[in-house]
Order: C-alpha cells, then structure tokens, then sequence
C-alpha cells in the first residue's frame, strides 16, 4: 500500500502553531489531546451512536475555522475550490439527501431529536458530497475504486469470519441486499459531515503537514486515532481485546483511506470507499 504525496498545502496557523514548522511530535500530541478529548467527552456523557457522531461536527467546525483557520470547503476539496450552486447540483443534492431527510422525519415524529439531528445533518453533508463528487477526475474515480474494493474486501472477510464464529449465516439474501441499499444512501452523506471530515479532511493533513516522502508513520497515526475514537460507540465485547482490535482494523482500513485522499486531495475518495465498505459489513451481519 503505497500512501501518496499530497502537494503542498498551506498549512500556517495550524492548531495554534504552524503546522509547517510546529515539529511532528507537537502536531502529534496536540492531535492526540483533541481526540482523546472526543473520545472521554463521549463516555462522560454516556453518547449513543448519534449523538457521538454529531458531537464530531462542533470539534471540526471549531478546530479549522478557529484554530486551523482554513476555509471550511478545504475539509472536502483540499484546495479549498469554492462551492458553486447550479440547477444540476440541486437536483443531485435533492437525490443525495432523500435518506437522510427521511431519518429527520422520522425522529421528529418519534420526538427523538438526536436521530432527528442526525438526519439534518446528513442533509448538509448532502452539500459537501455533491460538491467532492462534481470535482472528481479520472484519477480519483480509479483511487475511490481502488480504495472501496480493498476496504471491502477487508471488512467482508472479517464479517464473515465473525458470523461463521457465532454461527453461520441464515441466508438473508434479500434483507442484506436491502441493508446494504440503505447503509450505502444513508452513509454516503453522513461521511462527508463526519468522521471522514475529520479524521482524513482536518487530522491527516494537520499530521502530514509539509513531510517529505509518503510519510506512512502519520497516516498510520493518524488511523491508530481513528480506531480509539470508536471506543464509545463499540457494539461488540471483546473484553481486553477491544483495543488490539480497533488500532488493527483501523490502522489498515485508514491507511487505504489516507491513501486514496493524499493522492486526489478529493473526500470523495475515501468518503465513498468508507460508506461503501461499512454498508456491505452491515449486509454481511444481517445475511
């Protein structure tokens, strides 16, 4: 797996220090001390799943506008194109937010404004998606599918694996299926406003900075981070094993993603492969 250089980017006021001249391990720790403090707000507050996904959207929104300092748009371009609003765009974005309009629906008329919140702000992250998607070029096309297949892949064979462990499948063909249809129209964009937003469009550039070379020990890092931040949302018990498993998953999962977005400079890339891959992980579960 090869993590591409990214060309240079202005990266000056980074975390209240240049993160041009700030030194790999003051970017390192400042890095870890926001994460760590995502995650322990998480458990203080006894988060569901949600709930911790929207807490993301403030710690981002707060850290590059305020501390980064770099236009918000740079989280899914990393030149910071402007966002440009046409009739096509609309209708792509009307198209893109359907499921998450329908989950805001529904969690106002269950008065459960957590899922209702997270409904809204998929429809954002509707925006962002079109916006990466529309700046795609063949070379992100072939990186984004490049990236899905090996995350896929990945995250196949562990399901699998697990389901054979606890019992084999029960043949679910057409509940999977559906699973997958709606994890894929529910996660594509809910990645583009958030955890994809932070961890490959605020974190990785942050660690990576100006470093010469293809840098693999940030984007490891920087993915080792990624696994801890799941801490709180954990669905499955695996005792003291838990840790081990998250920084091994995600290490690997999030170099692939690191890959394909310090190649293209695009979320898209990585948004899509992680939306994707995670959606045939939850057909998988129910199959």
């Amino acid at each position: 797996m090869n993590v591409q250089e990214e060309p240079p980017v202005d990266t000056a006021n980074a975390f209240g220090a240049s993160g041009s001249t700030a030194s790999p391990l003051v970017r390192g720790i400042i890095a870890t001390l926001v994460i760590v403090g995502y995650v322990a707000l998480g458990f203080a507050l006894g988060l569901g799943a949600d709930a911790y996904l929207l807490l993301g959207i403030p710690i981002t929104i707060g850290i590059q506008a305020l501390v980064v300092r770099r236009p918000l748009r740079a989280l899914w371009l990393r030149g910071g194109r402007a966002i440009t609003i046409t009739a096509r765009s609309l209708v792509a974005v009307a198209v893109v937010s359907l499921a998450p309009a329908m989950i805001a629906i529904a969690g106002a008329q269950a008065g459960d404004f957590v899922r209702a919140g997270y409904g809204l702000a998929g429809i954002v992250g509707a925006f962002g998606a079109v916006h990466a998607i529309r700046a795609m070029t063949g070379d992100a096309a072939l990186a984004t599918v490049r990236a899905t297949l090996i995350n896929t892949a990945i995250l196949a064979a562990v399901m699998t694996a697990f389901r054979l462990a606890t019992g084999g499948f029960d043949g679910q063909v057409a509940r999977a299926a559906t699973t997958i249809a709606i994890s894929i129209a529910t996660y594509v964009p809910a990645v583009f406003v958030i955890e994809e937003v932070l961890f490959r469009g605020l974190i990785d550039p942050y660690l990576h900075a100006s470093a010469a070379g293809r840098d693999r020990g940030t984007a490891l890092y920087g993915s080792v981070l990624w696994g801890l931040w799941h801490l709180p949302v954990m669905s499955v018990d695996l005792g003291v094993l838990t840790i081990p498993y998250l920084v091994a998953i995600h290490g690997v999962l999030g170099v692939v993603l690191v890959a394909a977005w310090r190649r293209t400079g695009n979320l898209a890339a990585p948004g899509i492969a992680h939306a994707v891959s995670d959606a045939v992980r939850n057909g998988l579960a129910v199959l």
